[in-house]
């Protein structure tokens, strides 16, 4: 059995040791796993016929695809060739639009902060409803690098001015700054939850410098959840939470390429291991 990895040839690099742990735990599954890189795939139409090239070769459908990189066109396609894809094409969609995801987790009854949807082109019309202090977010943005904590509506203007991204989500500021939660979700299973902080900044990303550790989620919070992870069909992804005053969850965001470097780091669960053989039985 051949499965496809796909990555772009950037993410690629900085991702060398979670390829090769996916890699390996699909050789123990008896699954031979190749890396694909975006930036050499064609896709096309020839005959009425989807096809599929790299590297300028016209190649066989694998068995299976990983998504590891962001193209929605690429996902369809994928799909329109009846490929198994990991995550599919509407998890992808939704999960990497953070207003989308807000706007579909709305009508579950999630608790979230006020949250509003803007171009950039047009923001300066209609401010009226916007309340500060907020929080301004690329609504593709990845990894927290692209969210800022604006004051006053001057500050606001001026960084949308200098941002290169189009749709923007405005926020209410949560009660507790620095510090969230990442639920790491397979299938229909809440795997495990990590609770990550900052003492330095309002963003408590692992990758920003925050710390973390291993959390155990109440009776009521596994309920939350789970009424979200049975209400999509999720392969592999991670619902991220902030925290009330009261320390209750709000929603944030859902990571469609979910990275488990932190959860490596403070436990013992193999979660690419879990992966694997959840993608067998799928395929199976």
């Amino acid at each position: 059995m051949i499965g496809w990895l796909i990555y772009s040839e950037v993410d690629a690099e900085k991702n060398r040791t979670y390829i090769d742990w996916l890699v390996s735990s699909a050789s123990k599954n008896g699954i031979e796993l190749k890396l694909i890189y975006t930036e050499h795939i064609v896709i096309g139409v020839r005959n009425g016929i989807n096809i599929l090239c790299y590297e300028g070769k016209e190649l066989c459908k694998p068995a299976f695809v990983i998504m590891r990189a962001i193209s929605q066109i690429l996902s369809s396609h994928f799909e329109e060739m009846g490929i198994r894809t990991f995550n599919n094409r509407a998890i992808s969609t939704m999960a990497n639009h953070k207003f989308l995801t807000h706007q579909k987790l709305a009508s579950l009854g999630i608790p979230m902060l006020d949250t509003f949807y803007y171009k950039k082109s047009t923001i300066i019309k209609s401010l009226g409803i916007v309340h500060f202090p907020c929080v301004l977010k690329n609504c593709t943005g990845r990894g927290g690098s692209e969210v800022y904590f604006i004051n006053n509506q001057e500050e606001l203007l001026e960084t949308v001015q200098n941002s290169n991204f189009d749709e923007l989500l405005i926020q209410s500021v949560a009660e507790q700054l620095g510090k969230d939660l990442r639920v790491f979700i397979i299938g229909k299973e809440i795997v495990a939850a990590v609770l990550r902080y900052s003492e330095k900044d309002f963003r408590a990303n692992f990758s920003l410098g925050g710390s973390a550790m291993l959390y155990e989620l109440s009776k009521y919070e596994r309920e939350l959840i789970q009424k979200i992870v049975d209400s999509f069909d999720f392969d592999f992804v991670g619902i991220d939470f902030m925290f009330d005053a009261n320390n209750q969850l709000i929603l944030n965001e859902i990571e469609d390429v979910v990275g488990s470097r932190t959860l490596y780091t403070v436990s013992d669960i193999d979660i690419v291991s879990l992966y694997m053989d959840y993608i067998k039985k799928q395929i199976k």
